[in-house]
């Protein structure tokens, strides 16, 4: 579908329309201490002369934000990156005290936080509690020192210890621990070393997540690396399929393709997303869908900067989303999940018949064991979960037709 034209944004009354969905924000801070090789967002080394005028640009986009979702209706806000935590607590203060002026987020809104193990000093995370964050994600990736040397991580497994102690200590009892499996050159023994420690621990919400090599990375640069990764996508699909076990021993409910958390800990962003609600980003790189319009910001830093001290929102893409891609996108985002696809409710929603294309495909699933079906309700199993992108590619439908509209 044809994008349209840049900063050509909605309409009055369709901005209003849409902040009525908005539900979830997100923010991005880009500044790393070192850029990981596997990374493919949008990133920028850490210098703390550049956070002061980064800030004031995020803030002026805030200020330029549409559309305004009512009053109480944000009840999700996440600051992601790049790497949050590289900001001092005064400058996180002054963002969620703009977000709070600007939104006016639900009484209760989650506001998660990422944070690396290197920046977990107890004294930072008392700040960052005395500032409202609810939720701490801590990107450990893993406690052993020769996984986080292949992955090019700047901590050490110790620091991820004492970074889970000090914020139990300073009083979150919402934290994620991210973990990685797939490290180029290590064995499968470390990950289950990772994921036994973890589940002992009992954070609230856990999440895996594999190698995935991006071209545009220092990994997907190296012949040596994205060929390992090719010869041993079998071994990480097990360990993937021995976590997702593992945890379950635990207590966690594998409620996402990569997420895992105690009963009724699920994050909210991730919730909200995937239920379909509408959602703003901010900062290079972000994205943010509303109202049946998706955008994007530019990635560059020095531009991102440039473009809104001139006053304008520095989206470089935009489009309105087909009844099609609707369609599918909300086919996607169900079957990632483990609530599984209602197939009835499907059809309801986007006057679309499910057809005998798409049956055949779910019956084959089924029978090679990626998929079980409930009544009108399509599962994913975890061993179909690993390949969700391949099954869902087949189920969607094109703009060219292939969707088989209601009478």
């Amino acid at each position: 579908m044809r994008a349209e034209p840049l900063h050509a944004f909605p309409p009055a009354s369709l901005a209003a329309a849409a902040g009525a969905s908005v539900r979830a924000l997100y923010l991005h801070i880009p500044f790393c201490h070192t850029i990981c090789p596997f990374c493919a967002f949008a990133v920028h080394g850490s210098r703390e002369r550049l956070h002061g005028p980064f800030v004031a640009s995020l803030l002026r986009e805030i200020e330029l934000a549409e559309p305004v979702p009512a009053p109480g209706a944000v009840d999700s806000i996440y600051v992601g990156g790049g790497t949050p935590s590289t900001l001092g607590a005064e400058h996180v203060g002054r963002i969620l005290y703009r977000v709070r002026e600007r939104f006016k987020p639900a009484a209760g809104a989650e506001i998660a936080f990422e944070v690396n193990p290197e920046d977990a000093r107890p004294d930072y995370l008392a700040q960052l509690r005395a500032l409202g964050v609810s939720r701490l994600s801590l990107g450990v990736q893993s406690l052993d020192d020769a996984t986080l040397r292949a992955l090019g991580r700047s901590h050490s497994g110790l620091q991820a210890v004492q970074a889970y102690d000090s914020a139990r200590q300073a009083g979150f009892d919402n934290v994620n621990v991210d973990l990685m499996f797939g490290a180029p050159g290590v064995g499968t023994e470390p990950f289950r070393r990772d994921v036994q420690r973890v589940g002992e621990w009992r954070p609230a919400h856990v999440s895996l997540y594999g190698l995935d090599i991006e071209e545009r990375t220092l990994f997907g640069r190296n012949p040596h690396i994205r060929a390992w990764s090719v010869a041993h996508r079998e071994e990480q699909a097990e360990q993937y399929l021995w976590a997702a076990e593992a945890l379950a021993g635990f207590g966690y409910v594998h409620y996402e393709v990569s997420n895992f958390c105690r009963p009724g800990r699920e994050g909210r962003q991730n919730l909200r997303v995937w239920s379909g609600s509408g959602y703003l980003g901010f900062g290079p790189g972000a994205h943010s869908c509303a109202a049946g319009r998706r955008w994007a910001n530019g990635r560059h830093l020095t531009a991102y900067q440039a473009g809104l001290a001139r006053g304008e929102r520095p989206t470089v893409f935009e489009e309105r989303l087909s009844q099609v891609q609707l369609a599918n996108e909300a086919l996607l985002l169900a079957l990632r999940q483990r609530a599984g696809l209602d197939v009835a409710g499907w059809e309801a929603r986007h006057g679309m018949a499910f057809g005998p294309q798409r049956t055949r495909t779910c019956d084959e699933m089924v029978q090679r064991g990626l998929a079980a079906r409930d009544g009108s309700r399509l599962r994913l199993t975890p061993r179909g979960l690993l390949v969700a992108d391949e099954i869902t590619a087949r189920l969607m439908a094109t703009d060219a037709g292939t969707a088989e509209t209601r009478s």
